[in-house]
């Protein structure tokens, strides 16, 4: 357990020179980090997802997708858009505190425009110093049709300012928009997009906006989150051979997972998925000099042995750790 702790050490191996540390910290981080897009091919999408899908994809409208930070929203987008379309056709809008509707169709370069109109002494062409955004591109900005419709995630639009949701009503529903500074229409295309939009719900969303959307809540239930911990498992052995104990330890987690899901409600902040996972892999790989089992000690779900887990501190806040040593 001792060779295992000081394998998993970085800053105390300073004798070993600060490159060779860094160089095996970004060894360890390219195993557990990758893209939305690289991850998306692992991604556990549940039934109730996937009919939600194909309610919206029939009917043309807008996907919302609510459900608490982590439970993959955003990564359901990245999913959808792998499975039916190449990467020219995918665009990502995230959306942020000041962000306003003109935002995702089109961006006028006011600064250029006033410039060069000062310059020529009369007020010049605007038409130069427009170009397309997400839904600008979606709905066909150069008046050319496309064989597959575009994929559009609008990412947290509850960030955005409240009139935000309600300016893009007839974006949403009739796929088209008007360009304020010439009066030039955009849309709507032949292929109707498919808009994908998340929420965390840290406030409510306008009525006349939720009429225009499907919407589905994600719920991690203990049965997904066993295909979620075999996927993840998965891919970041990659082409290295698998542990023997794996199986172990994804039932050993997803029956961990299950006992947080029975406390619900007792937590100040119950961790997501993503980081279970994280966790759930480092303690396997680099255990430390803890005389507890990890997969045996997860399958009781609770009790004092789990507060002597490795570095199930970087998992829990003090409190919450609390809730699950002393049930």
């Amino acid at each position: 357990m001792e060779a295992d702790m000081q394998l998993f050490r970085l800053i105390d191996r300073l004798a070993d020179g600060a490159t060779a540390i860094l160089d095996e910290r970004q060894k360890r981080v390219n195993r557990f980090f990758d893209t939305n897009k690289d991850r998306a091919g692992s991604y556990v999408a549940s039934p109730e997802l996937t009919t939600a899908v194909d309610v919206a994809l029939t009917l043309g409208r807008p996907l919302l997708l609510t459900g608490e930070p982590g439970s993959g929203k955003t990564l359901a987008a990245f999913w959808l858009a792998q499975q039916l379309l190449d990467d020219g056709h995918f665009h990502e809008y995230q959306v942020r505190s000041d962000s306003r509707a003109r935002d995702i169709c089109y961006d006028f370069d006011a600064v250029s425009w006033f410039r060069q109109s000062q310059i020529a002494q009369k007020e010049v062409d605007k038409s130069a110093f427009l170009s397309p955004r997400a839904l600008g591109i979606a709905f066909g900005w150069n008046g050319e049709e496309d064989a597959k419709p575009h994929v559009v995630l609008i990412d947290e639009i509850d960030k955005a300012p409240r009139d935000f949701p309600n300016d893009l009503l007839l974006e949403l529903d009739q796929m088209k928009f008007t360009i304020a500074e010439t009066g030039r229409t955009i849309g709507p295309p032949r292929q109707r997009p498919i808009i994908v939009i998340t929420s965390n719900s840290e406030r409510r969303l306008p009525d006349p906006f939720l009429r225009r959307c499907v919407t589905h809540h994600i719920e991690i239930k203990p049965e997904t989150v066993l295909d979620i911990l075999k996927a993840r498992l998965e891919a970041y052995r990659g082409d290295a051979p698998a542990n023997p104990q794996d199986n172990q330890l994804i039932e050993a987690g997803g029956a961990f997972w299950s006992g947080l899901t029975e406390l619900e409600g007792r937590f100040s902040r119950k961790p997501t998925v993503a980081e279970f996972w994280q966790w759930l892999v480092l303690a396997s790989e680099f255990p430390d000099d803890s005389t507890v089992n990890l997969i045996e000690t997860l399958k009781k779900k609770r009790g004092a042995d789990i507060a002597k887990l490795p570095r199930i501190n970087s998992l829990f806040l003090p409190a919450d750790l609390g809730v699950i040593s002393s049930v």
